[in-house]
């Protein structure tokens, strides 16, 4: 190349660079230097001299911002429909090189990526066989990634990126750990340059980075605390995109509006709704089935008119309610030659069957529920043998890798009582029931002809080691522990936790959550709703142990409002 083009092509590329970095206000007023990267939710994301990218609220920027913002963001790809027309710097290098297990033959297959959409996010696991935080990241990360799957499929996908192995080592970490995501196909990781920059120089670790490979959370698993943090950081990322996330609805009204004429100079659309009002599970607690509206919208998408059409399944009582809960919906107006005019509406809402996981999924990611409190003080008691026995059935293995043994999830003592035959030896409080228990420090117990004593326990970031200071290590045997929750009044509570191996709780004596399998302790592998009443609440909990470790791990979230 002559020097004359090199200069000139230099010179092209640094006017470029400034014309896309420029300044921006943040959400304190305060201005930066910063490029835009992408549009995620109510969030604008920037790239800046840090290798972090900065989120800065819709709102802190003025319509003119958002139009710039708009037009530096349209020569960026859109998110492609499937995964193999992807540009993202990232999922493009992707395509044809993931794969995945073969749960059956527990072999690793290539992953079919046409029948994926591109996904908005990727998690990316750094990690390789000898380290043990990999193996721990690997573990308990599986509850969050099937939880974002059922409840924003398609948005993230979660992709393990090996470091310092070779092949057979690569994949025996996804084989022996059961994992339920994609993997690189390790010999041509080498054409992988935007996951690579990415790689930790030492130790294993999580990132969260947008398809174009920009980074968006970063983390190393030191210990559960740090994995907790993570998890939760990632799903405050998320919830900034739920549609059902209503203090962003304001964000992405002011944006909207600001760049909607721009976005449709050339041609004509609908109005866009951005901000339901009605939620299906509170719906359905009321005996609504479906809801069929007729709303009429000025030329500002304000609603100003909602009237029920035929079809609705509404009770009387709850007609006028609910019409004007439809006139708080949050609307982009329609748009002719460029302009916003007035318009209609048709709106439906199907009202699903109740699902009791999805509920549970959709308010552990509810990230408006901003109570939380550490279940830190226990009595234990254990270890009780069991017949090994009683152990021995496996029905299954699930994809997510969990055994299942002769399994059952109930609320009914019927049938509870014969999952217990088969799992457990008798409850020792039998007839009295468990809210007769409440144990104190030291306080002696008969079970089965033998003396057991309660022993107070201290959770670390609410894991429980019931092996803790026993040798040689119990196997074959159940253990019970007891805590106390004291709440000012009545609330909505969700409690979180995974056991190593099977599982009972009882809240105020009432049996809330029953599974008989076989796994290890995860952070917030069951969410079990529970209704707290104003003042004392005991949580009694059962755990078996078949060989192996022993433990629990919870936390508690309510809501706070």
């Amino acid at each position: 190349m002559a020097p004359r083009t090199l200069l000139v092509l230099l010179i092209l590329g640094v006017c470029a660079r400034l014309h896309a970095t420029s300044d921006w206000p943040d959400a304190d007023g305060a201005r930066f230097q910063g490029e835009p990267a992408a549009l995620f939710g109510s969030l604008a994301l920037f790239r800046t001299a840090d290798p972090v990218l900065k989120r800065v609220p819709l709102r802190a920027l003025s319509a003119e911002d958002c139009r710039r913002f708009h037009q530096a963001l349209s020569s960026r790809p859109a998110r492609a429909v499937r995964w193999t027309e992807a540009q993202g710097a990232v999922t493009r290098e992707l395509n044809g090189s993931l794969k995945r297990l073969e749960y059956q033959y527990r072999r690793m297959i290539l992953a079919d990526l046409a029948s994926r959409p591109e996904p908005e996010l990727l998690v990316v696991i750094y990690g390789y066989h000898g380290d043990s935080g990999t193996w721990m990241l690997s573990n308990n990360i599986v509850p969050i990634h099937h939880r974002l799957q059922r409840v924003y499929p398609g948005l993230t996908a979660t992709v393990f990126y090996g470091l310092w192995h070779n092949e057979e080592e690569h994949e025996r970490v996804t084989i022996q750990s059961w994992t339920p995501w994609l993997v690189t196909d390790f010999k041509r990781q080498k054409d992988m340059p935007a996951l690579a920059r990415r790689a930790p120089p030492d130790g294993s670790s999580m990132v969260v980075m947008t398809r174009d490979g920009d980074l968006l959370l970063g983390a190393r698993p030191l210990n559960l605390a740090a994995i907790r943090t993570f998890i939760d950081d990632l799903s405050d990322l998320v919830w900034v995109a739920s549609p059902l996330n209503s203090r962003t609805w304001t964000d992405r009204a002011h944006y909207g509006r600001a760049v909607r004429a721009l976005a449709y100079a050339h041609s004509d659309a609908g109005p866009e709704l951005i901000g339901n009002p009605l939620r299906a599970d509170g719906l359905r607690q009321r005996g609504v089935g479906r809801v069929a509206a007729k709303l009429e919208l000025d030329a500002e998408g304000k609603v100003t008119a909602a009237t029920l059409q035929s079809g609705s399944v509404v009770p009387e009582k709850l007609t006028a309610p609910l019409t004007d809960a439809l006139k708080r919906a949050v609307f982009l107006p329609a748009m002719t030659g460029g302009q916003p005019v007035a318009s209609a509406y048709d709106y439906v809402l199907e009202v699903p069957p109740a699902n009791p996981q999805a509920d549970a999924d959709l308010a552990w990611l509810d990230r408006s529920i901003r109570g939380e409190v550490p279940l830190l003080a226990w009595k234990t008691l254990g270890p009780i043998p069991v017949n090994e026995q009683e152990f021995s059935e496996i029905e299954s293995i699930g994809p997510d890798g969990r055994v299942v043994l002769r399994a059952f999830e109930v609320s009914d003592r019927r049938v509870s009582r014969a999952s217990q035959e088969s799992a457990f030896s008798s409850d020792f409080f039998g007839e009295a029931g468990a809210a007769s228990v409440v144990p104190v420090d030291g306080q002696a117990q008969a079970v089965d002809g033998k003396a057991y004593a309660w022993k107070a326990i201290q959770s670390q970031n609410g894991y429980v080691n019931l092996q803790e200071g026993i040798y040689p290590r119990p196997e074959y045997c159940v253990g019970y522990a007891w805590t106390e929750i004291e709440v000012s009044a009545d609330t909505q509570a969700w409690l979180g936790i995974g056991s190593d191996d099977g599982l009972k709780v009882w809240h105020n004596g009432e049996l809330v959550n029953d599974r008989w399998t076989r796994r290890i302790s995860r952070i917030d592998d069951d969410i079990v709703p529970l209704r707290l009443k104003a003042g004392k609440n005991h949580l009694l909990i059962k755990i078996q142990n078949v060989a192996g470790d022993w433990s629990f791990v919870t936390r508690l979230r309510f809501r706070d409002r």
